[in-house]
């Protein structure tokens, strides 16, 4: 069941400092100017609040981003609630259904805490993701929990796996955008990727899609090559 409980601002804090272990948040706001020094064409999301639901990869989603932060350099927190990608599919990593993400005014992920996993990525110095990954190894009675540490250089980006979601919050109905994918959890992360759009027309990792769009101009479907839908958004608030 795709929960919508809101938890009180201070507890999202919370959770964010807690989930990027020894990152403070002075760590994350000082992060801030590598990303504004960076050439992105994405326009800004500036609504102070989206809610929105529907369906991901064949199963239900729901997403909030809340308002910017000042104690996190502005960035805001984006609760998510979707069903992720299999560990055969992130090379052996369990990611969980719940995390809370740090995005810039671009949706780039800033922080990432897996709440109830190890997964985690948070800002690495100078720049790119210090990424924690929990995996499983062995079996039976020698079964284990392993979390295996990854840098990923470079400037932010959108996460592939969750692409999809962070466009129908960030889509615009006209122009050119284009952003840097990375492969937080999956085997991809060594990959040079981008998403961009052109109109309805958008690229995610070399795959090509459609949007179809609401009566307000939001993205209301992502539609494959082949017609079917990735994503589709039932309602927002």
């Amino acid at each position: 069941m795709i929960r919508t409980s809101h938890p009180r601002p201070l507890l999202l804090a919370l959770a964010l400092i807690v989930g990027a272990a020894s990152v403070p948040p002075c760590r994350l706001m000082a992060a801030e100017p590598e990303a504004a020094a960076t050439a992105v064409t994405l326009p800004n999301v500036d609504a102070p609040q989206q809610e929105l639901h529907g369906t991901f990869a064949g199963q239900r989603f729901w997403a909030r981003l809340t308002p910017a932060d000042k104690q996190f350099g502005n960035n805001r927190v984006m609760q998510l609630v979707y069903t992720p990608p299999i560990a055969a599919e992130l090379g052996g990593a369990h990611l969980s259904d719940c995390p809370f993400l740090l995005v810039d005014p671009h949706m780039r992920v800033v922080a990432w805490n897996g709440r109830d996993s190890g997964s985690k990525a948070v800002p690495a110095a100078p720049s790119g993701y210090a990424i924690t990954r929990e995996t499983t190894i062995g079996d039976g009675v020698d079964k284990r929990i392993d979390l295996v540490a990854r840098t990923l250089a470079g400037e932010r980006g959108w996460d592939l796996r969750i692409a999809p979601v962070l466009l129908a919050i960030g889509w615009r109905p006209t122009g050119t955008a284009s952003v840097r994918v990375v492969d937080l959890f999956g085997p991809r992360s060594a990959e040079s990727m981008t998403l961009t759009w052109n109109d309805t027309a958008v690229t995610i990792a070399g795959i090509m899609y459609t949007v179809v769009a609401d009566e307000a101009g939001r993205l209301k479907s992502l539609n494959a090559a082949d017609g079917s839908a990735v994503l589709t958004v039932a309602g927002r608030l």
